[in-house]
């Protein structure tokens, strides 16, 4: 476990660590292994120990003190919390093993911030991820299912940035846990629940992986090893995909429309995956079906077509990128007086700084190229009025903004909240939607870069 813990660099700088015990075989054997190699490497450990208040009092009762005599034999503090699962899956609408998993996981983010440790260890072991691997491969999972657990991963709740779960057990066998607690003379708690038929792992470790061993006896580091090649390449493919994703904050989250629609299929869900978790902390919810109709959002769709999905995100196709959002945004509220823009300058209209430039603008910012001499050198940003005209991008002949807005999907509340650059021509640019057909960038002429961003 040592070399697997420096291989991956699961032990953290500062040497502090919060061991997350139930009481069985393989976390017993975790935190024990970890108290030996404490005394070599100076690390300071914490226990933490959850009761999810589905074993009966009894049970419970006797981990707990299993857990808290091992902890004090060990001279180590003991963190621990409880909570009714199955009231909290009732009334969040959850699978018992959900409501579990974010009981346990917000209990032990606690405790680490309690014993002031930025690491959390499991004891999830090789066997763990033969079974997490099959269970993805029947769920039909794709590439990031088959990549099972990770040996260090950001913390699986979202407003945790400054945790880290690791897994150090992941190359020992559940066989090897138990031989390791033996060795040591230490007798684990036995989970009667580990033998509950009423959990698809326990249905799968104790049926379906007992039939598998006839065709290969060492089924379990196959699909070990699938794991770690699945890995390898998910890596590569979200590196890739992290490359469309611009801007983001806690409402909303853009990816480049023009990266998207050039990548083949795999790159491109890998950055809207990416995309989604940057937005929500995790994609609880969101299915490969979810991914398809962005896809085909991102391939067919044009500016202003709009994707409702769940836990409230809405998906927008705007000119340059695609915005996934949380909620309706909220309307800006523009100055009514308008904004006298040099070319090039750059200018504060209301909660927006506006810009003009040769140079294409910095990340982060919503911009558009247009023809230099088309435009000219004097601009206006300006909310909309009564009676606006505008000859969008494609067309051969204005139009009423009204109608283009309309046509667009803007919706009612949100159409006073885009910016217009105004030339003596006429509207040069609908802020984040479209730019005048006049206007557009011409071969072989110089090009004007207009661009805002949000200030406040």
């Amino acid at each position: 476990m040592r070399r697997f813990a420096a291989d991956n660099d699961l032990l953290p700088a500062d040497g502090g660590l919060l061991v997350a015990v139930s009481g069985g075989p393989d976390s017993t054997a975790l935190l024990l292994i970890l108290a030996a190699l404490a005394r070599r490497r100076r690390l300071r450990l914490a226990v933490a120990y959850f009761d999810h208040g589905l074993r009966g009092a009894a049970a419970a009762e006797t981990e707990a003190r299993f857990v808290a005599g091992l902890a004090q034999s060990l001279g180590l503090p003991l963190f621990t919390g409880r909570a009714d699962v199955r009231a909290l899956a009732k009334s969040e609408r959850l699978s018992l093993e959900e409501a579990a998993r974010r009981a346990r996981y917000a209990f032990l983010a606690g405790a680490a911030r309690e014993a002031g440790l930025g690491r959390v260890a499991t004891g999830h072991t090789a066997s763990d991820q033969a079974e997490t691997v099959l269970l993805h491969l029947i769920r039909g999972s794709g590439l990031s299912g088959l990549a099972g657990m990770a040996p260090s991963a950001p913390w699986p709740l979202p407003g945790n940035d400054d945790l880290t779960l690791v897994r150090p057990l992941l190359r020992l066998t559940r066989a090897d846990t138990v031989a390791y607690c033996r060795a040591s003379g230490v007798a684990p708690v036995e989970d009667v629940s580990n033998r509950s038929p009423a959990f698809r792992r326990n249905r799968l470790r104790h049926e379906l992986l007992p039939l598998l061993h006839e065709f290969n006896p060492r089924v379990e580091e196959a699909l070990v090893r699938l794991a770690d090649a699945a890995r390898g390449d998910l890596a590569q493919l979200e590196a890739a995909g992290e490359a469309a994703v611009g801007p983001s904050d806690r409402e909303a989250v853009s990816l480049s429309r023009e990266l998207l629609r050039r990548w083949p299929g795999s790159p491109r869900r890998h950055g809207l995956r990416r995309a989604l978790t940057a937005l929500l902390g995790d994609r609880q919810g969101f299915s490969e079906r979810h991914l398809l109709a962005l896809e085909r959002l991102v391939t067919e769709g044009r500016t202003g077509d709009s994707l409702d999905l769940p836990r409230g995100v809405k998906a927008t196709l705007l000119r340059t990128v695609l915005e996934l959002r949380r909620g309706a945004p909220m309307p800006l509220a523009l100055p009514k007086e308008p904004l006298d823009l040099p070319v090039p300058g750059e200018g504060r209209f209301g909660p927006l700084v506006a810009s003009a430039s040769a140079s294409r603008p910095p990340p982060g910012r919503v911009s558009a190229a247009l023809d230099a001499e088309a435009v000219g050198r004097a601009l206006r940003l300006r909310r909309r009025r009564p009676g606006d005209r505008f000859q969008p991008l494609g067309m051969a002949a204005p139009k009423k903004l009204q109608d283009f807005l309309v046509d667009a999907h803007v919706p009612r509340p949100q159409r006073d909240s885009l910016p217009l650059f105004e030339s003596e021509r006429g509207v040069v640019w609908v802020g984040g939607l479209r730019i005048a057909e006049w206007a557009k960038p011409r071969r072989g002429r110089p090009r004007l870069y207009l661009s805002y961003r949000l200030v406040e």
